[in-house]
């Protein structure tokens, strides 16, 4: 594993909208397959919205472990040379004001329901994944290279909510930032703005999403 290979793969968690959830069926132990939204904490991990009246839910209160596919094929192609990504670990209940943010930032039709009494946040400590660039390109790598490093992950989710608001004023496709790059919606389409190299605080990452939102290649 490159750390290429490891930042390409923490871009295409982060420009997803969407992805499959394959659970454990609860009573016949069978796989299930389902799709959810996406959207990721400041560290990188998918968080989601689920009802406790969906299936896959249920099937997660019984066995946590579960995986995730992010799919980027072109479907007007050979699929097999799109990239996708296979995500293996443990959902548990996310009741963070940072994860519920971010979430409906990035999914602002899913504010009307939110709140609802079956609706619960979820996020997934990633454990491994599957990256496979295209044909032929297939990576294993641990959970660990799916996180971003972030030193002060308090003071940047206390910070970020305010941070994104500034730059929606000029940028209204951001939906979120962290200390590797800017995630977008652009036409309807999850994006993803890398930066240059990791910011190592909050005014730093401001400081380079600005910069990399100016260059005009979005928007």
């Amino acid at each position: 594993m490159t750390d290429a290979t490891a930042r390409s793969a923490r871009v295409m968690v982060r420009a997803a909208l969407k992805a499959a959830l394959a659970t454990t069926d609860a009573s016949s132990g069978t796989p299930y397959a389902s799709m959810i939204l996406l959207a990721t904490t400041l560290e990188g991990e998918p968080i989601t919205l689920i009802s406790s009246l969906a299936r896959h839910t249920r099937n997660l209160s019984q066995i946590a472990m579960a995986s995730v596919l992010v799919d980027t094929s072109n479907a007007a192609g050979d699929a097999t040379t799109g990239g996708r990504i296979s995500l293996m670990g443990r959902f548990t209940e996310d009741k963070s004001q940072s994860s519920r943010a971010r979430f409906l930032a990035r999914h602002p039709g899913a504010s009307g329901y939110a709140d609802f009494a079956d609706f619960t946040f979820y996020r997934m400590a990633i454990e491994s994944a599957h990256f496979i660039e295209g044909f032929g390109r297939i990576v294993p790598l641990p959970g660990t290279a799916l996180y971003a490093r972030i030193d002060d992950a308090t003071g940047f989710a206390a910070a970020e909510p305010g941070l994104v608001a500034d730059l929606r004023q000029r940028w209204p496709f951001v939906t979120g930032f962290d200390t590797e790059g800017v995630d977008l919606i652009v036409n309807g389409r999850g994006e993803r703005l890398p930066f240059d190299r990791p910011a190592p605080d909050v005014a730093t990452a401001q400081a380079a999403a600005s910069i990399c939102l100016a260059t005009g290649r979005f928007g």
